[in-house]
């Protein structure tokens, strides 16, 4: 059997798909299979699809763009390898990736690493998880939850059958990989998480977590997909105190959103709903926490306008967007 299988969903990436599967081809582990999803592209991601020429690579298309959960989905279908991984058709992995996420897994169900975050000035700086080291899979479900753990499903490997009677929500469209990572982990043993950067994630500005305006009842959905899914395992009251963690996460992200739009009207009023979501039992739960996401909520909460100016200044260091 197949060691990884590699989901690649692509749409409309005709300058950047082949630049991510050929860092994918150059593994030097190569025990793996590719499946480049295809989303109903309207641009030349075909014919780009078509010229890549590897037997590990298998292209699936969409006749119609079904959104990029169900483009996972259709990877997760066709999926044979013992251990899934996600990567974005407009990022790329370091060579060394899936050895050393296997080498640092060692018997785990799962490995979580760093990145490099090349901006739109063209720097780079490097992150990772402030959750380091050996956890549980339900601690690094937790931390996942309230922050201490990346979102992301690019920068993880996860043993296949963690997804099993799970599909990401098509109706989603925002903390829909979050809300799947949370449950999926839950199911794991054991998880290693590492500060290597082996991953090279582009920032830009256009893209779906950049640009557009959110909906705050996108979080609500997310959260309650996810609740569904973690059923019982939810029981546990520190578990419960990290999901309503997650909660107000989640508004502070959406609230986040909208002060980069420039459509008034719509950031003002999808702040004001942020704001009259995060409760003040909300706000005591997660400074017990996470201090750092409760006092964020916090200020979000009672200034706004400062919470504005402060996030302005760290996306402007941080990713470089104006």
């Amino acid at each position: 059997m197949t060691r990884t299988s590699v989901i690649v969903p692509c749409y409309n990436a005709e300058s950047t798909a082949a630049r991510a599967i050929g860092s994918v081809l150059a593994q030097t582990d190569p025990d793996l299979e590719i499946i480049a999803v295809d989303d109903g592209s309207s641009d030349g991601t075909s014919a780009v699809l078509e010229g890549l020429s590897d037997p590990r690579l298998r292209v699936v298309a969409h006749e119609q763009n079904r959104g990029i959960s169900e483009a996972r989905n259709t990877g997760l279908r066709a999926a044979s390898g013992d251990f899934i991984a996600f990567l974005d058709a407009d990022d790329e992995w370091e060579p060394h990736f899936l050895a050393r996420m296997h080498e640092v897994r060692g018997d785990a169900g799962g490995a979580i690493c760093g990145r490099t975050v090349l901006l739109p000035d063209g720097t780079e700086r490097t992150a990772h998880s402030r959750r380091l080291g050996v956890l549980s899979g339900s601690e690094a479900a937790t931390d996942m939850m309230t922050g201490a753990v990346t979102p992301f499903p690019w920068d993880k490997i996860i043993i296949r059958a963690a997804f099993a009677g799970v599909a990401y929500p098509a109706d989603i469209h925002r903390f829909e990989d979050q809300a799947v990572g949370m449950v999926v982990l839950s199911r794991v043993e054991q998880v290693v998480s590492v500060p290597d950067a082996l991953v090279r994630y582009h920032v830009a500005a256009g893209s779906l977590t950049w640009g557009r305006v959110p909906d705050v009842a996108e979080a609500e959905k997310a959260l309650a997909f996810a609740e569904t899914e973690l059923g019982d395992w939810l029981d546990r009251a520190d578990r419960r105190s990290a999901f309503d963690t997650c909660r107000t996460l989640f508004l502070m992200l959406t609230a986040q959103s909208a002060m980069r739009s420039t459509d008034s009207a719509a950031r003002a009023a999808v702040l004001r709903e942020c704001r009259v979501r995060i409760t003040a039992g909300m706000l005591a739960a997660s400074l017990r926490r996470s201090p750092v996401v409760g006092a964020g909520a916090l200020l979000l909460k009672l200034a706004p306008g400062v919470y504005r100016r402060l996030f302005t200044v760290y996306v402007r260091r941080q990713y470089a967007l104006g």
